[in-house]
């Protein structure tokens, strides 16, 4: 089912200015692009084909013509910064919820932004923060892929990837966009109104900024297992055992407990190794 504007708005329950094209190298350049000349309300930006997605650390998010969705939330910022990785979990949060909600698809987190079903990859996030030419924020953006179909994924792609299966494009764009626009309204009276601008007044459901912890601490599905991690001082096997205060992952090695706040990690599911 294609993507129509018309649709979009008549499923939005939130007040979105909503932006959709054929086809764009990537919704996230587009919302930076267009951040710098308007930053008064929040915009959606979606397409279901791209021709240069990105995914986190500079990896390529494929995209082609017919096979998902995909779709960038910028959300204007006043005169503080915002938690990228808090915004993550929020996004993590409504994404699962979305595909549940329209589907009996049951899907999980692998900490910090990927969304899995059946042990495969089925959807990323990408949050980034944009500045002006001063390097002051003046927005936070998020970026959402999800897989529809994968059945002209070529074979390097395919066997990781999974999908969401038969959901109507733009009421998934819907459901997700209105879920993550409470949750960041949430965080934005948590933090206070400069944070995030003042454009609450049309949004519905008033959500605790705890609450979204406590769901994206249920659906990650790393927490309890043995993860690999990297940093500077090379590869490291540890337990992962909490989500910390703002989105962190708490992880155990040799009986000390640390804070991961960014990076990669892989997650061994009996015999498979979830990269």
């Amino acid at each position: 089912m294609a993507l129509k504007r018309n649709k979009l708005e008549k499923f939005l329950k939130n007040s979105l200015d909503v932006c959709v094209y054929e086809e764009i190298d990537s919704t996230n350049n587009e919302a930076k692009r267009r951040a710098y000349a308007d930053c008064t309300g929040v915009t959606l930006y979606v397409t279901d084909c791209q021709t240069a997605g990105r995914g986190r650390h500079g990896h390529d998010f494929y995209s082609p013509k017919g096979s998902g969705l995909y779709f960038t939330l910028a959300y204007p910022l006043r005169r503080a910064s915002a938690s990228i990785q808090m915004i993550t979990c929020a996004a993590a949060v409504a994404v699962c919820e979305g595909i549940s909600a329209l589907s009996d698809r049951k899907p999980s987190v692998k900490w910090v932004n990927d969304i899995f079903i059946d042990g495969k990859k089925v959807a990323g996030i990408l949050a980034e923060l944009v500045t002006d030419a001063s390097n002051h924020p003046t927005a936070v953006i998020v970026g959402i892929g999800i897989n529809l179909t994968t059945a002209h994924f070529p074979a390097e792609f395919a066997a990781a990837a999974g999908s969401v299966g038969d959901i109507d494009p733009n009421r998934l764009c819907a459901e997700i966009s209105d879920k993550l626009t409470n949750m960041v309204d949430a965080l934005q009276n948590n933090s206070g109104k400069e944070l995030f601008g003042d454009y609450s007044s049309n949004l519905e459901v008033k959500q605790p900024v705890n609450s979204i912890l406590e769901k994206y601490k249920k659906l990650n599905f790393v927490i309890g297992r043995e993860i690999l991690y990297t940093d500077r001082d090379g590869t490291h096997t540890a337990l992962a055992v909490d989500i910390g205060t703002g989105g962190s992952l708490i992880v155990e090695e040799n009986g000390v407990r640390k804070a991961l706040n960014s990076g990669e990690i892989s997650v061994k599911l009996g015999m498979m190794n979830e990269e």
